[in-house]
């Protein structure tokens, strides 16, 4: 990626606050099609399916829409991500387009990373060992996935020596927020590449605002789907909802958990697609500092070589540092460390974060800290998780998802997606999918 210049400070977020529109509780009705979350594949659909004249009901268990896309504009008193936090693949994002359509600060995400070995800067010997195993690595896993061979990294990368541990968790617990020996090739190799960038408003900012024309029922949870007569019956916290057809645009998470319940059950070739697409664990701590202590420019990234793991999962954390120019500086854990670091509680993930910075840049540095924020996604009820990949065997699974029961019900959002899974641009083309295809049924 090329380098770009530092740009102006953060715009005031509130210039650009839109609410979308909140409507009045579900009651037992008719509608065209029910919509079953509002996060970006379930906010795509309803508009699209509106757009073609149906009448459309959304429903969000929450008391807010955008799913795992979430800005705290209050902690730091700048922008802080707490779920997704970047474009991905700008050259095929529509959010990308419409942020700069209205206002918002897109920029592409600087190529500057430091890499630390213990408490010092990587040197040049150390640097080319590094690259070399991570050539490695991913060479490995793309023949695999190129042959189709539906097995883990973990199966195919060959020793990697020293550099195993830090290469295992920046391939795989900080970019698919699982382990190496937790997802396909095949998937990973799917997955589409490209540029990403930034919104220096927030990305959950940037959604609020493009969602504002989509009408809304929060704190209205689905509860059961009755779909064995003709059309399809919701039972839903706030009364019953009927149907002609319901997108379920819910986290594979959620369909897991058993948390809404299907009359008759989902065909069992349904339900095994969806245990081959578990959710992954990935969450940032944001510190706000006082003090640069990376020395880095705006929006650097800093990682470090990894010696330790926990049942086999890498101990480590990656940072963005500077955030938009700011002190907010983002440290992310991800794959089943990411889970037990939650699952502790107790402040586990700060400790953690904390002792790793004091072991590389001194015990000093606390006092640089002046506040903190995380948010716990495996243990949302509306998510268990960050976001989907398939297990080794399972790639067949997205395919099966986007398959619909009987001309009735559609499951939409980024495990859906064919090649931009895990992303906001993924979950909402797959909402748009969903609606055309609605569209040529009903």
């Amino acid at each position: 990626m090329t380098e770009i210049s530092r740009r102006q400070l953060l715009l005031s977020a509130a210039a650009f606050s839109a609410a979308p529109l909140f409507i009045g509780r579900a009651q037992a009705t008719d509608t065209d099609v029910l919509v079953i979350g509002a996060g970006a594949a379930g906010i795509s659909a309803a508009r699209a399916l509106k757009s073609r004249g149906y009448s459309v009901i959304t429903i969000e268990a929450s008391g807010r829409i955008g799913g795992r896309i979430l800005t705290d504009n209050e902690s730091f008193g700048v922008p802080f991500d707490m779920g997704a936090s970047r474009l991905h693949n700008r050259e095929n994002n529509p959010f990308a387009d419409y942020g700069l359509a209205n206002g918002f600060d897109i920029y592409r995400a600087p190529d500057e990373t430091l890499m630390y070995v213990g408490d010092r800067p990587i040197n040049d010997s150390e640097k080319a060992a590094f690259f070399q195993a991570q050539r490695k690595a991913l060479r490995a896993m793309w023949r695999a996935g190129r042959d189709e061979l539906d097995v883990s990294p973990a199966s195919v990368i060959p020793d990697l020596g020293d550099w195993g541990l830090t290469v295992d968790f920046l391939i795989g617990a900080y970019e698919i927020a699982k382990d190496l020996d937790s997802f396909s090739c095949v998937d990973w190799y799917t997955a589409a590449g490209g540029s990403d960038f930034y919104c220096r408003q927030g990305i959950g900012t940037l959604f609020q605002h493009s969602a504002r024309d989509v009408a809304v029922q929060t704190d209205v949870t689905a509860e059961k789907i009755r779909w064995g007569g003709q059309g399809v019956t919701v039972e839903t916290s706030e009364g019953t909802i009927t149907a002609k057809a319901v997108v379920v645009t819910v986290s594979t998470g959620v369909l897991a958990s058993g948390d809404i319940e299907f009359d008759p059950p989902l065909p069992v070739k349904k339900q095994e697609a969806i245990q081959e697409l578990p959710m992954g664990h990935y969450f940032h701590v944001g510190l706000q500092m006082s003090k640069n202590i990376f020395g880095t420019g705006a929006d650097a990234y800093f990682n470090y070589k990894v010696d330790e793991e926990v049942d086999g999962s890498p101990k480590a954390f990656g940072a963005l540092t500077n955030a938009g120019g700011t002190d907010l500086c983002y440290f992310d854990m991800g794959g089943d460390f990411a889970k037990h670091l939650l699952e502790a509680g107790n402040n586990a993930a700060y400790d953690f974060v904390v002792s790793e910075l004091k072991r590389m840049f001194g015990n000093h540095i606390e006092k640089y800290i002046v506040e903190s924020n995380s948010y716990d996604w495996l243990h949302d009820p509306y998510t268990y998780g960050s976001y989907a990949a398939a297990k080794p065997g399972g790639f067949w699974a997205r395919d099966e998802m986007r398959e619909n029961i009987a001309d009735r019900i559609w499951f939409a959002g980024e495990a859906m997606s064919d090649d931009d899974w895990s992303t906001i641009a993924g979950a909402h083309k797959s909402g748009l999918i969903v609606a055309e295809e609605i569209s040529e049924v009903l």
